[in-house]
């Protein structure tokens, strides 16, 4: 049985990225071609139905994997986190939740922007920064630093070039079996031109993505992550191959009928589901480049516990009690294979969940089993905390590592 989140994850995504695709198409495309405002209000009218459908789609599955991922930090069962706040301490105490919420205002906002028939070109900014938050939620939005701004970046690139290109399929056919005559011509090649763009920006930032979350070549066959990623490479590939004969081969057939381009866009944007099924799997799973991690640090029972990893250095956590009052901390620093990462100088930092005055950050000492130990902690409530580990490197900016952790009443 498939993991509720993965679906989930892959239903909101399909959803967002055809409302934005959708609206891209409208701007970049149907409008520039259909000149007479009332062959381009019919347009509208039915690509609408897919912006409405598509937000139908994406408002509750992103309210459920808020909800999913509550009960994945809280390690409660939905009737406690529906009915108890927890979903409302995860929306407000992570970085998830935050983005979680805004996202929900913009997915309103566009609602609100379509009942009023807004000008189409406001409509897709708000639609294209609905889905380019999503890369705030990803791997690369988790990493500190400068590196972690070039993969945030590499994320939103790869995000608005799927929605211009895979995102618009739909809307792309709608419009063959809508026009008649030359406009689908033009429409082809316009669209084809974007195509060649967006393909080429994901085949980029593609590259940089598996090189930070695969690594090594041999994770592709070595890794249930790179094994995933290796399929939805796969499709994506299947995709370019029938981009390439609607080019070559159909396109040329125009003006004459548009029905054979508008079926194999459907079936090239049917691939595009199974890749975002993939990218749904994919979310949920350990990168490739750290799945062979094993932590070495025993866990007990009452202890909180969470494991950092960045492509330079990696971090276990482990905070006991894992509960409000006195507690010690014990941090372990490596590098990707695991080994001990060779710092004099580890600082760890505990930041309480929201309303409360800054948190505070303690030296760590190091000690003789390699692992860094911080005493005399004061967890003053439950909730989520946020945990950062300040590792000194020779010659460089600290590494910063940090995520949320769970202390218990």
């Amino acid at each position: 049985m498939i993991d509720p989140l993965i679906l989930v994850r892959f239903v909101h995504f399909a959803a967002t990225l055809l409302a934005g695709g959708t609206l891209c198409f409208a701007v970049l495309v149907a409008a520039p071609v259909l000149r007479t405002s009332e062959a381009l209000s019919f347009y509208r009218r039915r690509a609408d139905v897919m912006v409405w459908v598509a937000l139908a789609l994406a408002v509750p599955t992103g309210a459920a994997w808020l909800v999913l991922l509550a009960m994945q930090i809280l390690g409660a069962p939905l009737s406690e986190v529906c009915l108890h706040g927890g979903a409302w301490t995860v929306a407000e105490g992570t970085r998830f939740g935050e983005m979680a919420l805004l996202r929900l205002a913009l997915a309103l906002l566009l609602a609100l922007l379509l009942l009023i028939r807004a000008p189409c070109r406001l409509q897709m900014l708000v639609a294209l920064l609905l889905v380019l938050l999503l890369a705030f939620v990803g791997h690369g939005g988790a990493k500190p630093g400068s590196l972690g701004d070039f993969l945030l970046g590499a994320d939103v690139v790869h995000l608005l070039a799927a929605t211009a290109w895979l995102g618009a399929l739909p809307a792309f056919a709608l419009f063959l079996l809508t026009v008649t005559g030359d406009a689908a011509g033009c429409a082809t090649r316009r669209f084809s031109v974007i195509g060649i763009v967006c393909v080429s920006a994901l085949l980029a930032t593609g590259l940089v993505n598996s090189w930070n979350l695969v690594g090594r070549l041999q994770a592709f066959t070595t890794t249930p992550y790179g094994r995933v990623l290796a399929v939805k490479v796969a499709l994506f590939a299947a995709m370019i191959g029938i981009a390439v004969l609607n080019r070559l081969v159909l396109s040329l057939r125009l003006p004459g009928s548009a029905r054979p381009l508008a079926r194999s866009s459907l079936a090239e944007a049917s691939l595009g589901l199974g890749v975002l099924l993939a990218v749904g799997a994919l979310g949920t799973m350990e990168p490739g480049a750290h799945a062979a991690h094993e932590t070495g640090t025993a866990i007990p029972a009452d202890a909180a516990f969470v494991h950092i990893h960045t492509p330079e250095v990696m971090a276990d956590v482990m905070i006991e009690p894992g509960r409000a009052g006195p507690a010690h901390a014990v941090v372990r620093v490596m590098r990707e294979d695991g080994t001990l990462y060779p710092t004099q100088d580890i600082k760890l930092a505990l930041d309480p969940p929201p309303p409360a005055a800054p948190g505070a950050s303690r030296t760590a000492q190091a000690m003789p089993d390699g692992t860094w130990q911080v005493g005399a902690l004061d967890l003053a409530r439950a909730g989520i905390w946020t945990v950062r580990v300040i590792v000194a490197r020779p010659g460089e900016e600290p590494a910063v590592l940090d995520a949320p952790i769970v202390i218990a009443p």
